[in-house]
């Protein structure tokens, strides 16, 4: 079994490819912008400043610490991001403001997957990816499905997931073949939407989303991580989202306002990043399914 739990020196840090970084860097290098340049710098600095923090990852104190810590360097690059980002021509495009808070989670789990990343570190996804949700079978004929079964698999393409990779492929029985319908597809164990600002046509999207996720792997944690709430009633709490954050304890109003009146977009809260964090590592840590733990408490699902 994978055990989570680190020794002390623990960091946050990457697996696979970042998410924000390289995409800057390659809108710096093809437009020789003087204000991406700029901003490449204090992205370095902010990067350089939080792979140096350590912390005992069973110890509380010094674990919320590094995350507050962390936090206050991601709102420190933040705030410089923001106002430069947004002001350029076709920004939702770019994929460069909304990689920010997905490259974070990259750097805020990072230390949760450290035995998995030793262990099977081919199988470990931690970042964007497309999450499997569904397998179907399309065979032109009745005849045809006794030479291939020809099998679709379906994915989600998903802002940040940690999950595991794996191989899908079908054959039929007694042949020796394999059909040529080989997929690499993520089973989703964390996924999280990362969003700017949360309004209603977003949430049933996110519903949805959930929804498939969970029936191809019901045991996936599903977040909604929002800057800013662009919504009254919603009734999320009714959907398969397992939790919705909105990240600056804001409406969409208050950030449009602060940027008309020139001031530092709201922070992210630290205290919700720890919530996160502790959310995931205590779902990392369960036993998801034991029928000798629901026969010696009586309760089969177990929820609180």
């Amino acid at each position: 079994m994978i055990n989570i739990n680190q020794p002390i020196n623990s960091k946050f840090g990457f697996f696979g490819t970042r998410a924000h970084g390289p995409v800057l860097k390659n809108k710096c290098a093809g437009t020789a912008d003087a204000d991406l340049l700029q901003l490449v710098e204090k992205y370095d600095h902010y990067i350089e400043s939080a792979l140096k923090l350590t912390f005992d990852l069973n110890d509380k104190v010094s674990l919320y610490s590094a995350i507050k810590e962390l936090t206050s360097q991601l709102n420190f690059y933040r705030n410089s991001a923001l106002s430069i980002l947004e002001a350029r021509e076709n920004s939702g495009q770019e994929n460069l403001r909304s990689s920010i808070l997905e490259e974070f989670f990259q750097l805020l789990l990072f230390p949760l997957t450290d035995s998995v990343r030793s262990q099977s570190p081919k199988c470990l996804t931690l970042g964007k990816a497309n999450s499997y949700v569904s397998l179907t079978f399309t065979p032109r004929s009745f005849s045809s499905l006794f030479e291939q079964a020809t099998p679709t698999i379906h994915t989600k393409d998903q802002d940040f997931v940690l999950g595991c990779s794996i191989n899908l492929s079908s054959s039929l029985v007694g042949a020796n073949n394999t059909d040529k319908n080989l997929a690499k597809v993520v089973i989703p164990v964390v996924a999280i939407e990362c969003k700017t600002y949360i309004e209603r046509n977003m949430l049933d999207a996110c519903a949805g989303t959930a929804k498939r996720l969970k029936s191809a792997m019901p045991y996936c944690l599903y977040f909604v991580a929002a800057e800013y709430m662009k919504m009254d009633e919603a009734y999320p709490e009714l959907t398969d989202i397992d939790e919705l954050f909105i990240l600056t304890k804001a409406s969409n109003a208050d950030r449009l306002r602060y940027r008309s009146e020139v001031r530092d977009p709201h922070p992210i809260c630290e205290d919700l990043i720890q919530v996160i964090f502790e959310m995931i590592a205590t779902h990392l840590k369960k036993i998801w399914w034991s029928p000798e733990d629901a026969l010696a408490r009586g309760r089969v699902i177990g929820r609180p």
